[in-house]
């Protein structure tokens, strides 16, 4: 009959439970379900540092980090706090009527010569040529040079280019009334051109600089304004000097 086979007794329902209560005892003193290996090591690894970290920042107020979209942070970042921020309205008056009035002369200068140009070219015996240079030389010169002088603005800073600005109108005009001749009025005005092209530019850098973007608009406002009272009393002005006083 050969080698009797030996007996396989199932686990019966009692072996089964205890096995069971067997690993319930291990998990309650272990403290992790048995069984979970590695699984169950990290899980209790992260819950611990979790742990540390609310007790060495508990208390420490948290501090919510601002979004990279946040319009109150782009603003803040972007547009710093504005130079008038730190003048007295006294000082912003003084700097505002400077640059009002620098704007007024080189705009006055466009147009007062409009009245005087018959009387002008009949004292100089113009040509009719010298005729339209006296009056187009300074437009030239006024819209050649805008360029340069904000260049110029960004190496040597704005206070000296407008005061040299300043002074190149002042000295042309006065090159324009002790002229002798057509050929010296005309490179005066032209000269007078370059001068109060820079007085324009730099007017608005120096808004531009001074004050914030919400500012700027009431500041630009009044140069407009100045611009506009200048072009209209620039003929009158010059018909008045020309008949009462001289066109010099």
């Amino acid at each position: 009959m050969g080698v009797p086979e030996e007996n396989h007794t199932p686990d019966t329902p009692a072996t089964t439970q205890a096995d069971h209560s067997s690993m319930m005892e291990k998990e309650f003193v272990s403290g992790k379900p048995a069984g979970m290996g590695v699984l169950g090591t990290n899980a209790t690894g992260i819950e611990s540092r979790s742990r540390e970290l609310d007790d060495t920042g508990s208390d420490s107020p948290v501090t919510p980090k601002p979004e990279e979209n946040d319009p109150t942070t782009a603003a803040t970042d972007e547009h710093p706090p504005a130079q008038s921020e730190k003048m007295t309205k006294k000082q912003i008056v003084v700097v505002m009527f400077a640059l009002c009035v620098a704007l007024f002369l080189a705009a006055l200068d466009m147009s007062i010569i409009a009245t005087a140009l018959p009387t002008i070219a009949n004292q100089f015996k113009a040509s009719e040529s010298g005729y339209s240079w006296m009056a187009s030389s300074y437009l030239l010169g006024n819209a050649a040079v805008i360029p340069l002088w904000g260049k110029l603005s960004d190496i040597w800073g704005r206070k000296p280019i407008i005061v040299a600005a300043n002074v190149l109108f002042l000295l042309s005009s006065l090159m324009c009334a002790l002229a002798p001749n057509t050929a010296t009025l005309i490179a005066g005005r032209a000269i007078q051109g370059i001068g109060g092209g820079g007085l324009v530019l730099l007017g608005q850098i120096c808004v531009g600089d001074l004050f914030s973007q919400r500012d700027r608009p009431i500041y630009y406002a009044m140069f407009g304004m100045t611009w506009a009272i200048a072009g209209s009393l620039g003929p009158v002005v010059g018909g008045i000097f020309t008949e009462k006083v001289s066109w010099r």
